[in-house]
């Protein structure tokens, strides 16, 4: 697991896709930091205010304020290091993110994932993070209950066919919608969820790797492994001895 940088602000890319701990710690800095969920929860408080934060959202840290955190060490968040902040962006710890913010944080994660980065492409995401949210669109519910059908199905076959009847659609809107609301396909989220899934049990269950590999929708135990591998650069195994969180 990796604990947040609480000394300066890092010359390098002000991104980073970080893991934290289940105690909750505490801390402060000179810097302004973002700190957006990507697999699943944290709970945070910024100077008072507390928030069960979910994906769809992002916490704001301006500089100085003291914040407090604790996370499931298996959920993967996108942190942003910056020294400013435009606007009022610091006022209010907490944003809603819209349509076009989930689009562009897509883009965040696999530049982030891939050790690349673009110059202005930070400052890009503050100033859009910074609009006002009047404009913002909740997810529909009809993209929820895809959602939540899939969080608790994951062990499933998940087609496109099945997904798209629980929203309602045809085929080929349910993956424009989907795409639009969430910023990823839809392979790509059940991917996602099952990953995170099989980081979760790797780390707080003993169960045998074929087992994860089944309740992670993986009937094939070797393309489970290198689905993984392809996902976290460890193999599952690996990836327990280092992140394992039984005795």
């Amino acid at each position: 697991m990796t604990r947040p940088l609480a000394a300066s602000l890092s010359s390098a890319s002000p991104f980073s896709l970080r893991r934290y701990q289940s105690d909750i710690s505490s801390h402060s800095h000179d810097f302004a930091q973002l700190v957006i969920p990507l697999d699943g929860p944290i709970e945070i408080d910024v100077q008072g205010r507390g928030r069960h934060l979910t994906p769809g959202f992002a916490c704001v840290i301006a500089p100085g304020e003291r914040h407090d955190y604790a996370a499931d060490p298996a959920l993967s968040f996108l942190v942003q290091e910056s020294p400013w902040l435009p606007g009022r962006l610091g006022e209010r710890p907490f944003i809603e993110l819209d349509a076009a913010q989930r689009h562009y944080l897509a883009f965040l994660r696999q530049m982030v994932a891939e050790d690349r980065h673009v110059a202005g492409m930070d400052q890009i995401w503050l100033n859009l993070l910074a609009e006002p949210q009047s404009t913002a669109v909740p997810i529909p519910p009809r993209i929820v209950r895809v959602q939540r059908h899939i969080e608790t199905h994951l062990a499933e076959p998940l087609t496109n066919a099945r997904l798209a009847a629980l929203a309602c659609l045809g085929q080929s809107q349910f993956k424009h919608a989907f795409r639009q609301q969430l910023g990823m396909s839809v392979s790509h989220y059940i991917r996602q969820r099952r990953m995170a899934l099989a980081r979760n049990l790797l780390a707080h269950t003993s169960l045998p790797i074929g087992e994860i590999a089944y309740r992670c929708g993986y009937r094939d135990q070797g393309a489970f492994a290198e689905r993984f591998l392809t996902e976290t650069g460890l193999t599952p195994s690996l990836w327990r001895q280092q992140n394992g969180q039984l005795p």
